[in-house]
């Protein structure tokens, strides 16, 4: 796998903060077709989107990929982290944690980053991180297979197009997506067959690399782990003609008249539809994954019925009254509670209060 120059990220990302890139442009125009698809299909999402706030998604830093890039071209707001940080973040149950390719960071950032899970938090990684970051902490789920793919474009076939993660991430009816696998990117061993859902495969790599997972998710207690292969960095592509998008936009059914006509007179009219598709399908993506969470959210809080009458200590952290508290099992007069921080521990039944 090739390095790319690392990016200085400030603690709350904005798009105008980071350097100019291969795909600036197409980051840029993909925004703004994006958002107006949202606008034209889904207002409440877009609402949802823009309501996010930068403590809601933690990047952890990565010198081989960027998804701070492809979160401020689609102007999600964020807050960026160092690897040797993780262990000592405040996460919690409502947040969404993305590591960078390679993920490579001390023991306790993984003990940190599986109670985080745990407790309902959705953790999001892409290539190297399956090594050094899922199969150590969520052991049994998914591995390496020990092998490394070449530098190419394969062909993607998505399961299902309408599931929360995957849909509506093709601008044209009929493109063919495509997936840029770089060198030395690890193939997905599927593990636990029954836990893990595979949303997307190649039997192209299937056959060459003996593992054809692409994109998949699995539950870990009340939390969620996605993995991609590959990098979040303008992976997937489509296959076809380069043409200028302000030539094929008419295509798009998502965006008004006017909408289009605007596209054709600015300067995302003179970017690649290909370069475009490529840059959108993955906004989409990422845009798709922090909507859901958000929605899932208001259920998650349901499930944390009982707060402490007075403080209570869970494995080293203080619970205030008012502080989430979800009940594990109950014996006798002992009860045993999660914090939303996913600290465990069992605490006296009359120290807890309803929420």
């Amino acid at each position: 796998m090739r390095s790319t120059p690392s990016v200085l990220a400030l603690t709350l990302t904005s798009a105008a903060a980071l350097p100019a890139w291969a795909g600036e442009a197409s980051e840029s125009a993909a925004a703004q077709v994006l958002e107006q698809t949202m606008a034209n299909q889904s207002p409440q999402d877009l609402a949802l989107l823009k309501a996010v706030q930068g403590k809601d998604i933690v990047v952890v830093r990565g010198s081989m990929d960027h998804i701070e890039q492809v979160l401020s071209a689609a102007r999600i707001r964020h807050t960026v982290i160092d690897p040797g940080q993780v262990a000592g973040a405040d996460l919690n149950a409502d947040q969404v944690l993305m590591v960078n390719c390679p993920g490579t960071m001390p023991q306790a950032g993984l003990r940190r980053i599986e109670k985080f899970v745990r407790a309902g938090g959705l953790l999001y990684t892409t290539d190297w991180a399956l090594l050094n970051v899922v199969q150590k902490a969520f052991p049994k789920t998914i591995a390496h297979n020990g092998g490394s793919t070449g530098d190419h474009v394969t062909a993607v076939r998505v399961h299902k197009h309408h599931d929360d993660l995957m849909s509506n991430m093709l601008l044209r009816e009929g493109a063919e997506p495509q997936w840029w696998l770089e060198g030395g990117s690890y193939p997905i061993k599927i593990l636990d067959k029954k836990r893990v859902e595979v949303l997307a495969s190649s039997p192209q790599m299937g056959k060459a690399y003996g593992a054809s997972p692409v994109v998949v998710r699995f539950r870990w207690d009340d939390g969620e782990v996605i993995h991609v292969v590959s990098h979040f960095y303008r992976q997937v592509e489509t296959r076809g003609p380069r043409v200028a998008a302000k030539d094929a936009i008419d295509g798009v059914k998502s965006l008004n008249t006017a909408q289009k006509a605007a596209i054709k007179s600015s300067k995302a009219g003179e970017v690649n539809m290909g370069d475009l598709e490529s840059s959108y399908a993955f906004q989409r993506m990422t845009t798709n994954l922090v909507v859901t969470k958000k929605k899932k959210n208001a259920d998650l809080d349901k499930q944390y019925t009982a707060t402490p009458a007075a403080s209570v200590t869970l494995e080293g952290r203080e619970v205030q009254k008012g502080g989430r508290l979800k009940v594990l099992e109950r014996r006798g007069t002992k009860v045993r509670v999660r914090d939303d921080r996913g600290n465990e521990g069992e605490v006296a039944a009359d120290a807890l209060e309803a929420r």
